[in-house]
C-alpha cells in the first residue's frame, strides 16, 4: 500500500524523462541541420521573408503605386524607342494594374512628328497577390462602384480606349497595304 504512490511517481518521472529526452533530440538534430546545409537554408531565407511580407502586409493599389508604374511603363517604351531625344506622352493608363499602355509623341531622324500607341506589360505583382479567396461583395459596395467605381476601373477605363484606339489605327494601316 505504501509503495502505491512511489510506483505512480516513478512511471510520471519516466514519462516525463522520456519526452524531455525526444525533445532534446529533435532540437539537437535539427540544430546540427541547420548548421550542415546554411549554404541551402540562407538564399531561402530571404524568399521566406518576402513572401511574408507579400501574404501579410500587401501593397495597396493605390494613387501612388499607380504613378510608379506608370512612370516605369514610360520609361520601359522610352528604352525600345531606343531612348528618343524627344519622348512626350500624350495620354496614358493601366488596364488590370499591369498592362501599361500609352499615346506618346516622338520625333524621328527626319524631324517628323510621330504619334503611336504602345502597351508594356509591368509585372509588378508577385504570385501571393493572385493567391487570395473571393469575397463576397455587398449590394451597397457593388451601388457605389458602379457609381464611383475605383482607382482601378478608372485607370482600365482609360486604358481600354486607347486600345481600342490602337487596334482601330492598326486596322486603318492594314487596309492601306
Amino acid at each position: 500500500m505504501w509503495l502505491k504512490p512511489f510506483v505512480k511517481s516513478v512511471v510520471l518521472i519516466s514519462v516525463l524523462r522520456t519526452i524531455f529526452y525526444q525533445f532534446l533530440l529533435i532540437a539537437i538534430g535539427l540544430t546540427i541541420g541547420f548548421i550542415l546545409n546554411a549554404e541551402y537554408l540562407g538564399w531561402k531565407s530571404s524568399i521566406i521573408s518576402k513572401s511574408i511580407n507579400n501574404i501579410f502586409y500587401p501593397v495597396k493599389f493605390d494613387q501612388n503605386v499607380c504613378q510608379t508604374i506608370k512612370n516605369w511603363g514610360a520609361m520601359k517604351i522610352w528604352t525600345e524607342l531606343n531612348r528618343p531625344l524627344v519622348f512626350e506622352i500624350i495620354q496614358d493608363g493601366l488596364l488590370n494594374e499591369e498592362l501599361y499602355i500609352c499615346k506618346y509623341k516622338t520625333i524621328d531622324q527626319n524631324n517628323k512628328t510621330i504619334i503611336n500607341i504602345e502597351t508594356t506589360r509591368i509585372r509588378w505583382k508577385p504570385w501571393e497577390y493572385y493567391w487570395e479567396e473571393p469575397r463576397v461583395v455587398t449590394d451597397e459596395e457593388l451601388k457605389e462602384y458602379h457609381k464611383n467605381g475605383t482607382l482601378n476601373s478608372q485607370e482600365s477605363d482609360k486604358a481600354y480606349k486607347l486600345f481600342q484606339e490602337r487596334q482601330k489605327n492598326n486596322q486603318l494601316t492594314k487596309e492601306k497595304k
